[in-house]
């Protein structure tokens, strides 16, 4: 029996177990690029519980991995507790490594809960429920101190059914209440001001605000199933289109006029402009109807029909007839088919934008420490070659020397002028 695991290697062949041999290790179900997260089973209790065990390197480490570790332990732990925030059980040292031991979310995230079951599209009483505990634990959050700064459906836990929402993955929150870290984020939910691209004198950005900006994102998901934009940064014709007119998100996408109103008020460019989380609590509370009715959604078809036939061939849409006794989340499931917004995508379908990546965080998307952070002979995995245009627009000039095995890609950066593959000819100029 191995009273330590090593967590670069998948729990496979013989148990693996920790603790003192009260914790198994039983499958990999994420890995970043300084650490594993385990499911695992604790048998501390008079019935085996499962585990969420992250699993990190404490030794070979420079005083910046070690700070970020440090940074996304305690202030998940300090949020931990709350009933919107996944809990962290307890944090223990072992061989060679760091273990933090965490609920496990066996349901699913969010991401999946929206986008394979569609649970959410036309349950007004479900989306607000589910959409005021996400901004609870917000609240908690900023009321701690703490910006998590990356809010998105696949960090947010659901229960089977999907009423009950946990938030998770604490691998790029901070306590500064200002930043230079920009680009942190995954790039359909990031605020404006973090991408520093539209105020590019301001040399740091309010963290709080983004998280505001997340959330909207997120409500969006959950009436429409879609996203209003790929992301808010002056190259994207949709949020460019939504700048010039608000309304023009209901040309888009089947919101009511009350929802509408309150996603004006969360994308606002100006971070100072946006509504406040006790604000937005009330308004939410206050809704309705988040969607279209019937006979709005009816007429919304026809002008997507009218819209699709003026840019391509004709395109025959199956209109409900007047007596169709179809229901509101039939409507809004048709409509969906006809837009042409941005349909929900985990970070393995898109890239992310180039994140401030902390030694903790899972880099599944093309993601990379913004500028300034970047240090010379650090390596980062990434689980793909990035092949992601805006990834090469947006790294810094360095080198990277890709290092290939069955499992990840190792970016060592060298600090040169160039981005050059070891597994492949081509160079990459900046």
């Amino acid at each position: 029996m191995s009273t330590s695991a090593n967590p670069l290697h998948v729990a496979g062949g013989s148990p693996q177990f920790i603790d003192g041999g009260y914790i198994e290790l039983v499958a990999v179900i994420g890995t970043g690029a300084y650490g594993v997260v385990y499911l695992a089973v604790d048998s501390r209790y008079p019935q085996p519980v499962y585990r969420a065990i992250k699993c990190m390197r404490r030794s070979g480490l420079d005083e910046r991995q070690k700070h970020f570790q440090r940074r996304e332990m305690g202030l998940h732990r300090l949020a931990s507790g709350h009933p919107s925030i996944i809990t962290m059980d307890r944090i223990f040292e072992e061989g060679d490594y760091i273990y933090v031991v965490m609920d496990y979310g066996d349901e699913g995230d969010l991401f999946s809960m929206i986008t394979d079951k569609k649970r959410y599209v036309g349950d007004n009483e479900l989306i607000r429920n589910v959409f005021l505990q996400l901004l609870d634990g917000v609240t908690w959050m900023h009321s701690l101190g703490i910006s998590h700064r990356d809010i998105k459906p696949e960090n947010i836990v659901c229960s089977q059914d999907g009423t009950r929402v946990r938030i998770c993955d604490f691998g790029l929150a901070t306590s500064e209440e200002r930043s230079s870290e920009f680009g942190c984020g995954s790039t359909f939910y990031i605020a404006p001001e973090c991408l520093g691209d539209w105020f590019p004198e301001n040399k740091t950005y309010p963290t709080r605000s983004g998280d505001i900006w997340s959330l909207g994102v997120i409500l969006v998901n959950l009436v429409c199933g879609r996203n209003p934009w790929r992301i808010a940064s002056p190259s994207d014709e949709s949020f460019n289109s939504y700048l010039a007119d608000p309304h023009f998100l209901r040309k888009i996408l089947p919101v009511s006029d009350e929802c509408l109103y309150i996603l004006t008020q969360i994308f606002t460019v100006h971070p100072e402009e946006r509504i406040t989380l006790p604000v937005l609590r009330q308004l939410v509370s206050k809704v309705e109807t988040f969607s279209m009715s019937v006979d709005e959604l009816r007429h919304a078809h026809i002008s997507a029909q009218q819209k699709i036939a003026a840019t391509q061939p004709p395109v025959l849409l199956s209109l409900p007839k007047e007596d169709d006794s179809w229901s509101e989340q039939e409507e809004l499931f048709a409509y969906d088919d006809d837009l042409e917004t941005p349909s929900l995508r985990s970070d393995s379908d898109s890239p992310r934008y180039p994140l401030c990546l902390s030694p903790t965080t899972s880099s599944n998307g093309e993601s990379l420490p913004p500028t300034p952070n970047l240090i010379p002979d650090e390596c980062i995995t990434f689980a793909h070659q990035p092949q992601s245009p805006q990834f090469w627009e947006y790294v810094p000039k360095a080198t990277f020397e890709y290092e290939h095995n069955q499992r990840s890609t190792d970016v060592h950066i060298k600090g040169s002028s160039l981005f050059t593959y070891n597994s492949a000819p081509t160079t990459y100029a900046q």
